[in-house]
């Protein structure tokens, strides 16, 4: 068995190396992937991130499981490739998991999700904030997010995300709460999530200096008729569509990365599908452009959507990535899967949401008032951050081979909204991960032709 990528030192310690047992049953793990290659069978434990190929004689063995112990099974009884038979997966993730989370450092805050307004220039009838309260952040406020990012942080480096409404409404308090920070000597960079319409020179100058401004996550709804109706901005000088594309390009040109999320509804999959190459056209040759496909949530908005066939809606997500991937667009699921702690911002301790009253939040698609506690006192609510940790393991997930990787919380939207295809496109997504990972590592040793995958 020959190691192509080693596992997480950490994991393998505390997922210790069993020893064969004679007399005992052993199956291939629930959570592998395979990857088929010219010289074997590429296997990569989503448990331990380690990848590995088999020679043709483990390969047999693998294969031919369920079976006794034999001889040339003890490497992939060590590397957790083959365990019992009746050995429970689930669990020793859990336990796994339980354990990393204890034995990791108490973590300063050191991530902060701000959101300086939460009035927008667009109204888009699928926006999940439409019943939320509309504010802007005051100056006083905005001072009191620098004391408070300073407490958190210790002196830290930090990350920004810049959420909205349009945080570009609010670019002021921005500006303030950057130029406090860096009076204080905090060294921070920032990201943000917005339509980028309010973007010009200006401005983009200002977020390269002063925010320290890296990515921006544009959304487009499609092609100029669609993406101007759906966006709907108030009062708008000019072709909005036109306008966004042109900002676009301005970010880009400055060093700023630029990630495009398409959000996908039950009537707009044809319109992406050409303006996928529309946007090879523009921006194509540029490293910093990424995009993805999302389903617009169901039940939010001025208009909440209900889809007919939730199977339909995810395999034209799946049609939409594939086509992105095709043209060397696709920005997400740039990694192999992985024993995942946390989920996303929402169980991250080392995560605050700040709202523009002052208020702090863990998850940035819920208002304020499920807040768990204040900017000033520090004082958290636990019963609230409780509701926000992990929930009931879906009985579908527990064969699932990315349930190590996979964290379904209480309150979020995502739950319960995977599928066949999405697993499937993944499967096919990650697959092809784990054959260019063993072609470069064979280009470094090998013969460069090696590595070539078949599936």
């Amino acid at each position: 068995m020959k190691t192509v990528k080693e596992g997480k030192k950490n994991i393998v310690l505390l997922w210790k190396r069993p020893a064969p047992a004679e007399g005992v049953v052993y199956r291939p793990m629930k959570f592998l992937l395979r990857a088929e290659v010219e010289d074997g069978l590429l296997l990569y434990n989503v448990v331990t991130s380690e990848l590995v190929l088999l020679d043709e004689a483990e390969r047999k063995i693998f294969e031919g499981a369920p079976t006794m112990h034999v001889k040339g099974m003890d490497e992939l009884i060590a590397g957790h490739y083959m365990v019992p038979e009746n050995f429970n997966e689930n669990r020793s993730v859990e336990q796994l998991r339980a354990l990393l989370k204890k034995l990791e450092p108490a973590k300063r805050v050191t991530g902060f999700t701000i959101l300086p307004t939460t009035e927008c220039n667009a109204r888009c009838y699928y926006c999940f904030q439409s019943d939320h309260k509309h504010c802007t952040m005051t100056e006083k406020t905005a001072d009191e997010v620098i004391d408070y990012m300073a407490r958190m942080c210790k002196g830290e480096p930090i990350e920004i995300g810049w959420f909205g409404g349009e945080p570009l409404v609010a670019h002021k308090r921005i500006s303030q709460i950057c130029k406090g920070l860096k009076e204080r000597e905090i060294k921070f960079k920032s990201t943000m999530v917005s339509n980028a319409y309010l973007f010009d020179d200006r401005v983009i100058e200002t977020a390269k200096k002063e925010w320290n401004l890296i990515s921006v996550q544009i959304t487009l709804d499609g092609t100029e008729a669609i993406y101007n109706d759906t966006k709907a901005y108030i009062n708008p000088k000019d072709n909005p569509y036109e306008r966004v594309l042109r900002n676009i390009s301005d970010l880009l040109n400055s060093g700023i990365a630029v990630n495009i999320r398409f959000n996908v509804t039950d009537s707009n999959y044809n319109d992406l599908r050409d303006l996928i190459d529309e946007l090879e056209t523009r921006f194509g040759k540029q490293k910093r452009f990424t995009c993805y496909a999302h389903a617009v949530y169901e039940g939010v908005g001025f208009e909440p959507l209900s889809y007919n066939d939730r199977s339909l809606i995810a395999a034209q997500t799946v049609a939409l990535d594939d086509k992105l991937r095709g043209k060397g667009l696709l920005g997400s699921l740039s990694y192999l899967p992985n024993l995942r702690v946390i989920h996303c911002m929402s169980d991250n301790d080392s995560t605050r949401l700040i709202y523009p009253d002052g208020t702090i939040g863990k998850c940035e698609n819920k208002p304020s008032s499920d807040c768990i506690g204040n900017i000033v006192d520090d004082v958290t609510n636990p019963e609230m951050e409780e509701r926000y940790k992990s929930g009931e393991i879906l009985d579908v997930c527990r064969d699932c081979c990315f349930f190590p990787d996979c964290i379904n919380l209480t309150v979020c939207p995502e739950t319960g909204q995977c599928s066949e295809i999405k697993v499937d496109w993944k499967k096919k997504r990650y697959i092809s991960f784990m054959c260019e990972k063993y072609k470069a590592v064979g280009t470094e040793q090998d013969d460069p032709e090696t590595g070539k995958c078949d599936s």
